[in-house]
């Protein structure tokens, strides 16, 4: 079976004694197939990529602190690679992009000891727009090549590049910082909406999982332009949902994983950290052809609110 990372969304019920329970109504089918209907279009509808090559090496790639792309697996990227992010870029201006830099995988999720002096990891910031610009007429805003030193385990690398979008998007803009609260709570919070997120999936209960990633879709769906009437929008998202949850056959909680902070402290996830299956999220569902894997991003949007999924 081949494994698939479908980067859907959550809030979830908080422990009453430590936090506020959300009360947001449950989301309709005419408002989720609606979200495409509600995104604004300007002149220009840009969306933004990290292409990039790596070659003897394993790495993670981060737009603004969240994690965009990853691989532990053997071999070199064929040919230049790429990423989108505009999820991850909130709004006009400076934006970071970090690099991990890990040595070569000797099988997958089992790394050699030390970085290769042969290493290689570049890549380029491009944008363009979907259905008009043309794959190789991207515009380019920045360039970078990881300076890599044989014999170390882990290379960090940081630099900046200015993206300019029409929209802003809250995000996790205004998030608590997470980092100050206590790590045992954190996890038993965001395990439970893990498991409230897989529960609705096993009973198929497409409303719960709609109202649980409703937010968090309809700031993806900005980010992207996914307009009414084209081959990804919304128009008919509550019928995928359905389609989708009536393809699993099992969806579990794997039991190896550790709490992740992203965003500078204001997200987190739980995240497998180890073997081949390293940085993929915890919940793992399978269909007839593959194994299906959903990440859960979490914010809290102000003090004593529950944790709901952003990302």
């Amino acid at each position: 079976m081949l494994p698939m990372l479908t980067f859907l969304t959550s809030c979830g019920q908080n422990k009453p004694d430590q936090h506020t329970a959300d009360q947001t109504p449950p989301v309709t089918k005419a408002q989720y197939n609606n979200i495409s209907k509600e995104i604004k279009t300007f002149d220009y509808n840009p969306t933004y990529q990290v292409r990039f090559t790596a070659r003897l090496c394993t790495y993670e790639i981060y737009i603004n602190d969240m994690l965009a792309n990853f691989s532990f697996t053997t071999g070199n990227s064929a040919g230049e690679q790429h990423a989108d992010i505009p999820q991850y870029i909130l709004q006009s201006g400076p934006q970071e992009i970090k690099i991990k830099i890990y040595p070569k995988a000797i099988q997958d999720g089992k790394l050699e000891e030390k970085l290769r002096q042969e290493a290689t990891f570049s890549a380029r910031i491009v944008h363009g727009e979907y259905g008009k610009t043309e794959w190789d007429s991207f515009s380019q805003v920045a360039a970078l090549k990881v300076p890599i030193e044989s014999g170390k385990n882990t290379i960090e690398y940081k630099t900046t590049f200015n993206a300019q979008v029409p929209y802003q998007s809250a995000g996790w803009a205004t998030g608590v910082d997470l980092s100050k609260e206590q790590k045992t709570d954190l996890i038993k919070e965001a395990l439970s909406i893990n498991q409230q997120f897989a529960k609705a999936y096993r009973n198929k209960d497409i409303e719960s999982i709609a109202s649980m990633i409703y937010k968090r879709e309809k700031e993806i769906a900005q980010s992207f332009f996914f307009l009414s009437g084209e081959p990804k929008s919304y128009d008919d998202g509550w019928e995928k949902i359905q389609k989708e949850a009536d393809q699993i056959q099992k969806i579990k909680i794997i039991d190896q994983y550790d709490l992740w902070y992203f965003a500078n402290g204001k997200v987190i996830a739980l995240l497998q950290h180890q073997g081949e299956d390293r940085d993929f999220p915890v919940i793992e569902a399978e269909t007839d052809e593959r194994y299906v894997y959903y990440a859960l991003y979490l914010y809290r949007p102000k003090a004593g609110a529950p944790l709901k999924i952003i990302r």
